[in-house]
């Protein structure tokens, strides 16, 4: 074990003696109630205070938080012993903490609870990853099955004092935003959480050397980042006890953004304390001389780790180096996705197939650009007709050669008496005598109406001019007259007067002598309607209206000639017997020769013997490389010379490097330089939360 492992320091500071003292009062009144004088009359009302702890003032009850350090301290005194039975009943069944109903308050509990607001239930995908993790270290089990016992020691105290009290202070921290977010600001809700943040971080300050702001002291001591040579408050520690305290205040102002921010900072430098740990223990496994020391250290810097894991990864989105395909070996990488990443494997004395595939002939020795296929294929061929002629369509009668092609050229016809398609389609009414070009849709919609008394309104009053019932009764509707320059009154006056209503109108003479007043079912008027473009004939009769009729092609020319169905071309001119002395022949005037033809290329070589001919043969991967390097079985890519060929693909980089170094299936290797690699990883996360690796994190010393 390390020196700093071999004692704790004496507590430092005030711690909640207050509370304690209190706590024993009211059990000694509890105790004596009933006897007469205890209390000595009335207590006189003081203000209720709750202590404080390394600078931090309590607004609330949460003893039993700060007092959760106590049995880290009992299991840090077992772990050397390697007592595990010992030190799980600690952690299971509780030592010192114990609640009001008189149960123990455990680091299990903590541990197992699940649904907390710490995020590692979803990062990790496992209901309890503390308590599994803890368990696995107690019981070897795991990922620490043949693990030795110094690496489950370590684990186990780290996991102790670190995993579980962060998060659960986490936890609290972000339980106090739900609080206010929820409108529950008060001593009892959010700031009762926050206080127990404070508690579970720091710890009761006569057991704050087994509390995570031990670890932050301890870390800044290697690092050089204490507040200054006279004090060893680490940095990072004094900027989480500022931001406690402004987080306590903005909640006490109920002023949830500046919580938040509180709350935020308390986040940012946890990860520096824990990126400090995690350099720290990978850069002793380079210069650990024995494979023992290194694996123990390997398994204390993963308990630390673990702390920040979850914030590196999310942290590390934006990390460039993320969903690439790394080869960790030799610190290269390739262009390959997920898929193909993982498809290298190395090849020895391997036939490429990089060579060509050629068709060579024996005879000549010369390659040609045949491929498989077409190589075989050659044969020697003796009066051969070859395909140089033409296809023509010819007439026997003219003996001229027209254009068309085999399919027309059979297609020719004689016609007699034949209608030609130059006339017209028109609409014809067979009782006016009148055309239209309308469709024979159009032609087909005409129809005659009437129309009856009353409308649907039930007005009689109807105008046969502008064919509109209105709303008149009988007199009123009688009493329409047109007058034309009457004078009236000094006035002179031409339009439509209603002698009833005394109404004018500007309506022609015509419309204002067309009202007429009906009576039910009486006919009123007709009309010839077009149901397809809705038009309408008032003057129309219903003879007319039902005469329409639509005649295709009218005057259409009647004639002889040759018509042929393909090209729909017709010559009236063309006799019959020309018309059908039309043929078509392939290949008209083709040469007949001796040479090698080629069956798939219909290549055909007049000067070429029948011995050059028949001696072509094909060769598969001609001159190939034998290769020795990593080859990719699905891309076909080559890395020539290569052993490594360990390449995988990495989504989140930095963090899995950093879980590559801590994977006890690694064993480290000494002289490998394990803290620039982590702190490679770690570099992104710093960047996104504003952290200076210069002043923030520092060099070890």
């Amino acid at each position: 074990m390390y020196d700093w492992f071999l004692g704790r320091p004496k507590p430092e500071g005030s711690t909640m003696n207050v509370k304690t003292l209190k706590s024993t009062l009211l059990v000694c009144l509890i105790a004596t109630a009933g006897l007469a004088g205890c209390l000595g009359g009335e207590e006189e009302e003081t203000e209720e205070t709750f202590g404080s702890d390394g600078g931090y003032t309590y607004v609330s009850d949460v003893q039993v938080y700060a007092d959760m350090a106590q049995d880290v301290c009992d299991i840090k005194d077992l772990v050397d012993t390697y007592d595990w039975a010992a030190i799980k009943a600690i952690y299971t069944d509780g030592e010192n903490v114990v609640k009001s109903d008189g149960s123990y308050k455990t680091l299990a509990q903590h541990a197992a609870a699940s649904g907390k607001k710490h995020g590692l239930q979803e990062y990790y995908g496992v209901d309890a990853p503390l308590d599994a993790y803890m368990m696995a270290a107690l019981d070897g089990t795991g990922m620490f099955e043949g693990a030795s016992d110094s690496m489950r020691a370590q684990a186990v105290e780290k996991a102790a004092q670190n995993q579980i009290l962060v998060a659960y202070a986490i936890h609290e921290l972000n339980s106090a935003i739900a609080k206010a977010t929820d409108g529950n600001w008060g001593t009892d809700g959010a700031q009762h959480a926050w206080d127990e943040g404070w508690a579970l971080y720091h710890g009761a300050t006569d057991h704050a050397s087994c509390a995570a702001y031990a670890t932050g002291d301890k870390r800044a001591g290697n690092f050089a980042t204490t507040v200054s040579s006279t004090d060893s408050t680490a940095k990072a520690n004094a900027a989480i006890l500022v931001a406690m305290n402004d987080g306590l205040a903005a909640l006490q102002a109920e002023d949830l953004a500046a919580a938040t921010a509180a709350r935020d900072e308390v986040v940012k430098n946890i990860v520096i304390i824990y990126s400090q740990a995690t350099i720290r223990y990978a850069s002793k496994m380079t210069t650990d001389s024995t494979l023992e020391d290194a694996q123990t250290h390997q398994a204390e810097g993963y308990s630390f780790w673990r702390v920040i894991e979850m914030y590196v990864a999310a942290n590390n989105a934006a990390d460039t180096r993320n969903d690439m395909c790394h080869n960790l070996g030799l610190g290269t990488t390739s262009a390959d996705n997920a898929t193909t990443c993982s498809a290298y494997t190395f090849l020895e004395n391997h036939t490429m197939n990089d060579g060509s595939d050629i068709c060579y002939n024996m005879v000549t020795h010369s390659v040609s650009s045949d491929d498989n296929s077409s190589c075989g294929a050659y044969t020697y061929l003796t009066n051969y007709t070859m395909n140089d002629g033409q296809d023509i369509c010819y007439n026997m009668v003219s003996h001229s050669v027209s254009s068309d092609d085999n399919s027309s050229c059979g297609a020719y016809t004689y016609l007699t008496n034949y209608t030609m398609n130059d006339g017209q389609d028109i609409c014809y009414n067979a009782v006016s005598h009148a055309s239209s070009t309308h469709n024979s849709t159009v032609c087909a919609s005409y129809g005659f109406y009437n129309t009856t008394a009353p409308n649907s309104a039930g007005e009689y009053c109807y105008n046969n001019v502008s064919h509109a019932f209105n709303a008149d009764n009988q007199t009123t509707c009688e009493s329409y007259a047109y007058y034309e320059n009457q004078s009236w009154g000094g006035t002179t006056f031409t339009g439509c007067y209603n002698m009833d209503t005394h109404t004018t109108s500007n309506v022609s003479q015509e419309e204002c002598e067309a009202y007429a007043y009906y009576n039910d079912n009486d006919i009123v008027d007709t009309y010839c309607y077009n149901m397809a473009i809705h038009s309408v004939d008032y003057d129309s009769t219903s003879a007319i209206c039902g005469a329409y009729m639509f005649v295709e092609n009218y005057g259409a020319t009647v004639t002889d000639g040759c018509y042929n169905a393909v090209t729909h071309t017709y010559d009236v001119n063309m006799s019959q017997s020309e018309c059908e002395a039309f043929g078509y022949y392939l290949n008209y005037g083709a040469t007949v020769s001796n040479g090698c033809y080629n069956g798939v290329t219909h290549m055909y070589d007049v000067n070429m013997s029948q011995t050059e001919c028949e001696a072509f043969g094909y060769y598969l991967n001609y001159g190939a490389t034998v290769f020795n390097g990593c080859y990719n079985t699905m891309t076909h890519t080559t890395i020539a010379d290569q052993t490594d060929c360990a390449y995988s693909y990495h989504q989140h980089y930095g963090v899995d490097i950093i879980n590559s170094i801590y994977n006890f299936d690694n064993a480290p290797v000494q002289g490998t330089s394990y803290e620039a690699s982590v702190r490679s990883a770690l570099q992104p996360t710093w960047t996104a939360l504003g952290i200076d690796a210069a002043t923030d994190i520092g060099e070890l010393v």
